[in-house]
């Protein structure tokens, strides 16, 4: 019988996965338990906390498949894992409409200076002639990465009369571009014309602080920057040190370099901080583990 470890908080009935395996659900398992017991399993389910380096990989002889409800997969060593014969798979697709209104949501919640009116009025004010917004229609929408979410806000943007810049690494399909009017132009004439940037790239050695100090410095100053993709690709003290001194409009974060984060950035004028839930809506994490475990038993068959 094939045995599973789910590491973190999952649902497990909606795995589907049957009784022909051993599941084992221990979503506080400490690293120290993972390290000893890892061994005796095939398969590991993990979220975004667990970390799937070369140590745990090398302890885990049986281990075939690593599982990864969601997106993102930099708490995996995954060429690592590849090296040794493991498969590794996640469901980005579950999340592509969650993360999107996210996005979208922040945009305009930056445009119209929700949170600082929401703010005032509950504590007595009313700031209604400062509190002077902008309009999405007709700005120029910079999406850096053009995956599944990236291309999911192009669509939105355009519904909304943006006209769409976008930078990615890999050649973009014509027939892609046309779908949403889009414009694909280096990533530093992105972040100089852009009004609105948003941020869909993984993280690795090369997206690390992607957007530092000098790619900053060349956003308009009335540009809003918005990352709900990894924290690392950007240098929060730098972003911090362009909202204090006025330097751009503003910046949404849904993730950070340290999460919970810290420093200059919790105290940054002009920001919008939330706790990494762009894919936090009840059908994004329902449809997560769904995609897994259909993926899961797949693999068990194939």
């Amino acid at each position: 019988m094939v045995r599973i470890l789910i590491c973190e908080h999952v649902e497990v009935e909606k795995l589907s996965l049957g009784a022909s395996v051993d599941v084992d659900y221990k979503p506080t398992i400490s690293r120290e338990e993972l390290l000893k017991t890892v061994n005796g399993y095939e398969i590991i389910v993990v979220r975004s906390k667990t970390r799937v380096d070369r140590e745990v990989i090398d302890k885990a002889a049986r281990l075939k498949l690593i599982a990864r409800p969601g997106t993102g997969l930099d708490n995996i060593d995954v060429d690592y894992a590849k090296s040794r014969g493991v498969t590794v798979v996640n469901s980005p697709e579950s999340l592509v409409e969650a993360v999107s209104e996210h996005v979208v949501l922040l945009m305009l919640a930056l445009s119209r200076n929700l949170v600082v009116a929401d703010q005032g009025v509950k504590a007595g004010k009313w700031e209604k002639n400062s509190l002077v917004g902008t309009e999405l229609k007709g700005k120029a929408l910079g999406i850096v990465g053009l995956g599944r979410i990236g291309r999911r806000i192009a669509e939105i943007g355009k519904t909304l009369g943006m006209s769409v810049l976008v930078y990615d690494v890999i050649n973009i399909p014509a027939d892609v571009l046309a779908g949403f009017g889009g414009r694909v132009v280096d990533i530093d004439q992105l972040f100089a014309t852009s009004d609105y940037i948003t941020l869909h790239i993984p993280l690795t050695v090369e997206t690390t602080h992607l957007v530092d100090k000098s790619r900053i410095s060349m956003m308009k100053k009335t540009a809003y920057l918005v990352n709900t993709s990894r924290g690392g690709v950007v240098e929060e003290d730098a972003l911090a040190a362009a909202l204090t001194e006025g330097r751009i409009g503003g910046a949404a974060l849904d993730v950070f370099e340290k999460e919970p984060p810290s420093g200059a950035i919790l105290s940054a004028p002009f920001t919008i901080l939330t706790p990494h839930i762009g894919g936090q809506t009840e059908e994004a994490q329902v449809n997560a583990i769904e995609v897994i475990g259909e993926k899961i038993r797949n693999f068990l068959t194939t």
